[in-house]
C-alpha cells in the first residue's frame, strides 16, 4: 500500500509505497520520499532512488538522475542539496547521471535493472563516467 504522512496542518503527503521501503542504518527510507526532494532541484528533471546493500547500514539509497536540458549539475552539488533538504540519512551516498531512464516491459521505470546497475559500478575498481556509468 501507500504510505502518507499528515503535517501540523492536517494535510496528508505521499511519502510512498510500503513495497519499495528499506532500512538504513535503522532508519525506514521510502525512495519516492527521496526522489520528490530531488526533483526540487532547478537541473533536475527526473530522480529514482535504489537500495544498494552496504555492510555499516544494512542498506544505502543511491540515486539515477536526468538533468534538465542544458543543465548539468555534479555528483557533488546534488548530494548538498538533498543534506540541506532533507535528514541525513536520505541523502543519495552515490548519484548518477543518465539521459532517459530505462524502461521495463510494462513501460514503467526499470527499477530492478537499475538496482543492478548501480551493485555493477560499485563493484568495479574503475573510474567511471557518471554520465552515462560507463567505464572510462
Amino acid at each position: 500500500g501507500d504510505v502518507f504522512r499528515r503535517d501540523a496542518h492536517g494535510f496528508y503527503y505521499f511519502v510512498g509505497r510500503a513495497d519499495e521501503m528499506f532500512v538504513s542504518g535503522g532508519e525506514n527510507v521510502y525512495p519516492g520520499e527521496i526522489e520528490a526532494m530531488l526533483e526540487r532541484h532547478p537541473q533536475i528533471q527526473q530522480a529514482v532512488v535504489v537500495p544498494l546493500d552496504d555492510e555499516l547500514k544494512f542498506k544505502k539509497p543511491v540515486a539515477f538522475v536526468v538533468p534538465r536540458p542544458g543543465a548539468v549539475p555534479s555528483e557533488d552539488a546534488v548530494k548538498s542539496f538533498a543534506l540541506a533538504n532533507a535528514a541525513p540519512y536520505l541523502h543519495p551516498r552515490r548519484v548518477w547521471f543518465l539521459p532517459e531512464m530505462p524502461l521495463a516491459g510494462t513501460n514503467k521505470i526499470d527499477r530492478r535493472a537499475l538496482a543492478q546497475r548501480a551493485a555493477d559500478l560499485m563493484s568495479r575498481p574503475e573510474t567511471h563516467d557518471n554520465l552515462t556509468g560507463t567505464v572510462r
